[in-house]
């Protein structure tokens, strides 16, 4: 079968290729999935980088999650052959990949292959930062980086539960405490959702209100912060890192059913913004990677 393989890390379009490999080979508690999309994330450049916290098994078959149909595995996982599934693990880049069965997600009828392959990372993103931030109807979040995927679908969950978001563009604002705690009407953030970092993240700690929560979820900025600790104790603020598969981990069976349910419907009534700019074939993939490294609204796919 055809793969994107690179057996060393660094730049994906160096270390790239399109290579014939051996089929997968279900172990216990796997199942083969015939992927049909495969969306292109930041975070398929940092793993082929050797920069994400996913470690690649080299020779590695790129790419982090997608989408398909079950056509082999263990019958023991409950996974019928030609059930649609998301999924997030290595070797999404593939005609064929072989993912443990808790890293799958079984899609619906009326969920798309595209919405259905974004799934695993960016709206499931989204909704556990709201559930880690534990924020309630009338509270107000702040948003760094407003314009990035994960922002607008944490905006669109937000807004599903009554909850205010402030999108925060940038560290330029010399009164940028003063004009945040201004949009909350004098409240402050409950809840900071951060995937910048560095000086933006440092001004914004006045911003909080006492008892509030800030959760790191990106690394846009290399910068540090210089931060004291009279700053947290004495507003008994919270600072918190994020991963989704740590957080993933963390849910109970029924609060993941409960969260698949409701994004479930919100793809299908248009509510999350989950657009899609390109498509390219597997062959393609060099153009696929230059048209998602620029900076426009929507996810480039591999079909």
């Amino acid at each position: 079968m055809k793969a994107i393989v690179f057996a060393n890390t660094g730049d994906p379009r160096e270390v790239l290729e399109l290579r014939d490999v051996a089929e997968p080979t279900p172990k216990a508690g796997e199942v083969v999935v015939e992927v049909t999309a495969r969306p292109i994330h930041p975070s398929d450049f940092f793993f082929v980088r050797g920069a994400y916290r996913i470690r690649p098994a080299l020779p590695q078959i790129a790419g982090l999650s997608g989408a398909g149909k079950v056509v082999n595995g263990d019958p023991s996982v409950g996974l019928q052959r030609g059930t649609r599934v998301a999924f997030r693990w290595p070797g999404a880049w593939a005609e064929r990949v072989a993912v443990p069965a808790e890293r799958t997600f079984p899609l619906p009828k009326d969920v798309s292959d595209d919405d259905g392959a974004q799934l695993p990372l960016n709206p499931i993103t989204a909704w556990g930062l709201l559930d880690m931030a534990n924020v309630m109807p009338g509270d107000w979040v702040g948003v760094t980086a407003p314009t990035s995927s994960v922002a607008q679908l944490v905006t669109a969950l937000a807004e599903m539960r009554d909850v205010h978001t402030v999108p925060i563009e940038s560290a330029s604002d010399a009164a940028l405490t003063e004009s945040v705690r201004a949009r909350t009407g004098g409240k402050g953030l409950t809840a900071l959702l951060d995937s910048v970092g560095g000086s933006l993240v440092e001004r914004l700690f006045g911003a909080m209100r006492p008892g509030g929560t800030i959760i790191a979820y990106g690394t846009l900025s290399n910068e540090s912060i210089t931060l004291r600790n009279a700053t947290l104790i004495y507003a008994n603020l919270s600072w918190r890192g994020f991963g989704v598969d740590g957080w993933l981990a963390s849910v109970t069976r029924d609060e993941r059913a409960r969260m698949l349910d409701v994004l479930h419907a919100a793809m299908r009534d248009r509510r999350l913004p989950l657009p899609v700019r390109a498509r390219f074939a597997l062959a393609d993939f060099q153009r696929a990677l230059r048209t998602a490294e620029e900076s426009a609204l929507g996810k480039v796919f591999l079909q």
